[in-house]
């Protein structure tokens, strides 16, 4: 199996750029992977105590040998979360077939990096699959059917929480922007679009309108454009643990925890590219417009707080 390089980007939270560290160090091939860190620089405007944790995230990434080789990129200046990603990415792909890449809230499974090596070895030449991902949504969100024999799907959404892609298919995204506004006048592409969520072309408008610093969802247009889809595991190879209000995207949210314990060393793969309408259906209703009840919100939230899953699940479908 061929062992590609992991990209991690990181900025201004040391305690939580140390824990992805060290879970990764403790990942099987760590010893044999290559790391390429990228740590952002301060804004212009940048207080004293801002300064400081980004001094003290240089100082936890070159602490240890995370993993067999490391390399650093230390940015003087702020250079933002869309444009660094991109062009860390970028730069990264230009010398290597295909990247792992994780931000400083991803906390991994040991057998993460086993997971993204196969699957990015194994789906290298499936065209149609633009990236691979390492996370999942929680059980007591999103299931697959009883009778699902793979431990991977396909799916219209991009996650990316731990993901992979390919060099060949990152380099055909055309990142200025310039066809969002032709696409976003047409319902029909809209409407096609939000197959993999109602979210989809409003998060593609306020990134277009600069109202979002993201990139992620114009990778996810361009898995739409071309017709690309995401292969996504059973059970999740990883856990955001940023979801306390320090992030840049990720809010103090409820509900995004992963256990990853559950992770296989030896997923069965799928080898038929293939839409199952029950897998698709399900997954839309995660991410579905339709508001429930208030007194239906309180119950889920108080059915996943005891461990269970929602108890009152919108049957929205998009394959009928």
């Amino acid at each position: 199996m061929k062992i590609y390089p992991i990209i991690l980007f990181t900025y201004n939270r040391p305690w939580h750029t140390e824990q992805v560290l060290r879970a990764l160090k403790n990942n099987e091939l760590a010893d044999q992977s290559h790391l390429i860190v990228y740590v952002d620089g301060p804004k212009a405007n940048a207080t004293h105590e801002q300064i400081g944790k980004i001094e003290e995230v240089r100082r936890v990434v070159q602490q240890e040998q995370w993993c067999g080789s490391v390399e650093y990129h230390i940015a003087e200046q702020n250079i933002g979360c869309r444009n660094s990603i991109i062009q860390g990415i970028t730069e990264v792909l230009n010398r290597y077939e295909a990247a792992i890449i994780l931000e400083d809230d991803i906390v991994t499974s040991p057998y993460f990096l086993r997971f993204m090596n196969t699957c990015l070895d194994y789906y290298r030449n499936y065209k149609s699959v633009f990236s691979v991902s390492g996370h999942n949504l929680p059980e007591n969100k999103f299931q697959l059917p009883p009778d699902y024999n793979y431990d991977v799907f396909v799916s219209l959404r991009l996650l990316n929480w731990g993901w992979a892609t390919w060099s060949d298919r990152w380099q055909q995204v055309n990142w200025d922007k310039t066809e969002i506004p032709i696409f976003m006048k047409n319902d029909q592409f809209k409407s096609a679009f939000n197959r993999s969520g109602d979210d989809m072309s409003k998060m593609l408008l306020e990134e277009y309108e600069r109202k979002s610093d993201a990139w992620d969802i114009q990778f996810a247009w361009h898995h739409f454009s071309n017709h690309g889809v995401s292969i996504v595991p059973r059970h999740s190879y990883i856990d955001n643990i940023g979801a306390d209000g320090t992030g840049t995207h990720v809010g103090a949210v409820e509900g995004l925890g992963n256990d990853i314990s559950l992770a296989q060393k030896e997923p069965r793969l799928l080898d038929v590219i293939y839409e199952d309408t029950r897998i698709i259906n399900a997954f839309y209703n995660v991410f579905c417009a339709t508001k429930r009840p208030l007194w239906q919100k309180i119950i889920n939230r108080i059915s996943r707080m005891l461990g269970g899953k929602n108890v009152f699940v919108i049957k929205k479908k998009i394959y009928a």
